[in-house]
């Protein structure tokens, strides 16, 4: 019985097995319970990843970062994000937020590598071979941990952090995007391969150590990968998570046909939930046949073609996507002078070399004896434990019925539409 979720998720069967470890039953005992890391988690940790790293200094003076195209460019709902919030980052903005970033980035690049001034007059006589090798070279030089490196290895006086600063998050949020794709096409092998980069990027400091170990634990078993992701209707690009779907049970469970007073019991529970496809399915077909929307305005998907080309305009008006000597941003004299951003990737490959490594991925070989009654000394503080606790701030995250919106092919109602709904179905 695999059971798909979250460290959340963890934690709890953790305290399950404790409660009932002297229990004989398969079931009871929790003893056939297989732990798998749910993909649809998997996908809002990178997300919180890329934003948090990339969010930069809030209401800062110079462009380039993520809350400057969030807040300042496209005037969305103020979020909280960064790696020093409260609050972990919530999900559907910073989605959003890395879906349209990309694309205008993307957009820009070819602009600058297409060598023409108007890119839509090149687009509509390019070839598909110069389509391909201006591709080529964008990702190179705005996508590519190479192009970082020889930027950053440039003296300190000709750097343009900036410039840098955008190539990390372009390489970031590219990881991003590929993992959605993988998830949509099913391509386990593309997502397994972005795992294993997000499991290195998360073992930098101060970001998501546990969910580090959680990936690369769940990587080892390759016996996961038959059923992780889940096709129900049959369609090309309708691949869906095990823990999307399992979250979607559970709003319906929980919201919708919830029971209220003396009727709220484990045994509805038990007798409705085996029920929620079957019912969500007499729903779509009654909402066809009387020609209701499913949806309704506010649940509508703007355009985002009007925001790509808005963020495109002002990287080309910044020159943010293009190298600038002597770039006032740059200026150390400066106290709000551009930050370089970090590379995930490099930090998070030093772990291997720490204490901490070496100590949880060694094999134990000693064997307890009892030696009766000993002095307990005073414990080391372990400096490295210290600041791995510290890091695990802000990892959980707990989805909202906003996040489960996103998914188009479910027919994801509010309380209050089903019953407006019951009403036109009375009254006509």
């Amino acid at each position: 019985m695999f059971t798909d979720g979250d460290l959340l998720t963890d934690s709890l069967i953790d305290k399950i097995e404790s409660a009932r470890r002297n229990s004989d039953g398969e079931i009871e005992g929790m003893k056939a319970s297989v732990r798998r890391f749910g993909l649809f988690h998997a996908k809002m940790a990178g997300a919180r990843l890329v934003v948090n790293e990339h969010w930069g200094q809030p209401n800062s003076v110079w462009p380039g970062s993520l809350w400057w195209e969030h807040n300042k460019l496209l005037k969305r709902k103020p979020m909280t994000a960064g790696w020093k919030a409260k609050k972990a980052t919530p999900w559907k903005p910073s989605h959003e937020l890395l879906q349209i970033s990309l694309a205008a980035h993307v957009k820009d690049g070819f602009r600058i590598h297409c060598n023409q001034d108007d890119l839509d007059e090149w687009a509509a006589t390019a070839t598909l071979c110069e389509f391909e090798a201006v591709a080529e070279r964008v990702h190179y030089k705005l996508f590519s941990t190479a192009a970082l490196d020889k930027l950053r290895a440039l003296r300190p006086e000709l750097r343009d952090i900036t410039h840098e600063n955008v190539i990390l998050l372009n390489r970031d949020a590219l990881f991003y995007i590929e993992f959605v794709s993988a998830i949509k096409k099913g391509d386990i092998g593309r997502v397994v391969n972005v795992l294993r980069v997000w499991m290195v990027m998360m073992r930098s400091n101060k970001t998501m150590p546990r969910y580090a170990d959680t990936i690369f634990e769940t990587l080892a078993r390759k016996f996961f990968l038959h059923n992780w992701l889940v096709n129900l209707v049959g369609r090309a690009y309708s691949f869906k998570e095990v823990d999307l779907l399992q979250e979607h049970q559970n709003f319906w469970a929980k919201i919708i046909y919830n029971a209220k007073g003396v009727n709220r019991s484990w045994e509805w529970l038990s007798m409705i939930t085996v029920c929620i496809f079957t019912l969500r399915e007499t729903m779509r077909t009654v909402q066809k046949s009387f020609d209701i929307p499913a949806y309704g305005e506010r649940h509508t998907v703007p355009d985002m073609t009007a925001e790509v080309q808005k963020l495109a305009d002002a990287l080309r008006d910044e020159k943010i996507q293009e190298y600038v000597v002597n770039c006032p941003a740059n200026d150390t004299s400066n106290s709000n002078a551009v930050t370089p951003v970090r590379d995930l990737l490099e930090e998070g490959s030093k772990y291997a070399d720490t204490r901490a490594a070496f100590k949880k991925f060694t094999q134990k070989t000693r064997k307890p004896e009892n030696l009766g009654v000993i002095d307990v000394e005073e414990p080391v503080d372990d400096p490295e434990s210290e600041d791995e606790d510290d890091e695990t701030m802000g990892e959980d995250y707990e989805v909202t019925a906003e996040d489960l919106s996103v998914d188009d092919d479910e027919p994801f109602p509010d309380p209050s539409a089903l019953l407006d709904v019951a009403t036109e179905l009375i009254s006509s």
